[in-house]
């Protein structure tokens, strides 16, 4: 009867403990890929962006136009004491129409700065969908590994119910201890604690998942496939420049510098007078004499003059060199501030790459011996039933650890791709 059981406790240990890494579904990266692009249709500050994007496309056209022209209707030297239009010669229908002309470069530079403003928004927009990307693949990487652990706790659950019932079984046949009966119920409560705790850890990853996909937060989430797909060769790496090219939020930082380098140049076009030209033509009537007056054309040319360019003009170009000296010092300071991040996530995945490939090609198998081994001396009484399940957890717990690095490779992987700009994995 003791060989029986000792056979059986073997097998289901056996059977229980084949390692979670070797199994392999590709169907993860799909499922990801699929949630990304519900988030992406669905985010309503994407969709924001994308509405600013175009509002401030729309301004460039504003910028270089012209000012409105003002049209003018008039009367002249109506006579008060008849309001007659044939009693004075000079008495005369009038109507002008003026136009204001910038100095010549001051439309092209407004027309520069608006352009430099719509394609930072656009480049902001690309920002914030590498954000909602980022966000998409943490919330699900967070719920894998959620998954897996609760996964591996049923299992543990289901085997101790088992082992319970075996000891029982022995110690009422007198070949077991009581104690031995007592650890499995104790392992078996901790491990029923641990599944409430996953479940609720659960719901609330979906929560945040489903208001990512702008979804209902109570919608039921379906379980992630099992494997995700860990790719050995380390990420790309890319110079300063490279950086500054890819990442959207450094490029719209560079096209505001632009921007305000050309608020500069127009701060000091404005020393320079505007032109408005006129025309008018006034209609007169014929006298009432008999006297046949003819109508009238003038045309008139005028000029601002900056009078007082010490507090308008060269005070406006001092505060927009401040302004440019500004944005330059906030561009700096985020560039390094970004390329700082970047080293510190290199460091970061190469961490997690090492402790991957240290569980799944050395502690997990070493574990997985010494469960064998221990399997072999319970078989032969060498071993007591204590220390077998000790060895069992054992293989258990490195396997979670296994999960969790391989979460925070992910996850620091998102992280690098945001900081980045996009894809890094050649």
């Amino acid at each position: 009867m003791n060989k029986i059981l000792s056979g059986w406790l073997v097998l289901v240990l056996a059977l229980n403990a084949l390692p979670l890494y070797a199994r392999n579904n590709s169907q993860g990266n799909t499922v990801l890929a699929d949630l990304i692009q519900e988030a992406l249709t669905n985010d309503l500050r994407l969709r924001a962006a994308a509405q600013r994007t175009l509002a401030a496309e729309e301004s460039v056209s504003q910028a270089g136009a012209l000012p409105d022209p003002q049209l003018t209707f008039g009367l002249m030297n109506l006579p008060v004491n008849s309001f007659a239009f044939d009693q004075e010669p000079m008495t005369g229908k009038l109507i002008s129409i003026m136009q204001v002309f910038p100095f010549p470069g001051k439309q092209a530079l407004a027309t520069d700065m608006a352009e430099d403003e719509a394609a930072a928004v656009r480049l902001q927009q690309a920002e914030i969908r590498n954000q909602i990307v980022n966000l998409v693949k943490r919330a699900y990487y967070d719920l894998y590994a959620i998954d897996r652990t609760s996964e591996t706790v049923e299992r543990n659950k289901a085997l101790l119910e088992q082992l319970v019932r075996a000891a029982e079984v022995k110690y009422a046949t007198g070949s077991g201890l009581q104690q031995d009966v007592l650890r499995a119920q104790v392992e078996l409560s901790k491990l029923e604690d641990d599944l409430i705790m996953w479940q609720q850890k659960r719901s609330a990853a979906t929560s945040k998942l489903n208001a990512l996909l702008n979804r209902p937060a109570d919608r039921p989430f379906e379980a992630t496939p099992e494997e995700l797909v860990l790719s050995l060769t380390p990420p790309s790496q890319f110079s300063p420049s490279q950086i500054e090219e890819r990442r959207p939020l450094l490029r719209a930082w560079l096209e505001r510098l632009g921007k305000a380098g050309a608020a500069v140049r127009l701060a000091r076009r404005d020393r320079w007078p505007n032109f408005i030209l006129g025309a008018s033509y006034s209609q007169r009537d014929k006298l009432a004499a008999g006297t046949v007056m003819h109508d009238f054309f003038s045309a008139t040319i005028s000029l601002n003059i900056p009078l007082y360019s010490g507090r308008k003009q060269n005070a406006k170009v001092t505060e927009k060199k401040l302004e440019e000296a500004a944005a330059a010092a906030e561009y700096k300071n985020i560039r390094a501030e970004v390329l700082a991040e970047i080293e510190s996530l290199r460091a970061e995945l190469e961490l997690h790459r090492k402790r991957v490939e240290l569980y799944k090609g050395g502690i997990l198998i070493q574990a997985q011996q010494s469960l064998e081994s221990a399997q072999a001396g319970y078989q032969v009484g060498k071993v007591d039933f204590l220390t077998l399940i000790n060895n069992w957890m054992l293989v258990q717990n490195y396997e979670l650890q296994y999960f969790f690095a391989l979460t925070d490779y992910h996850k620091a992987l998102a992280r690098y791709e945001l900081a980045t700009g996009g894809e890094v994995m050649e």
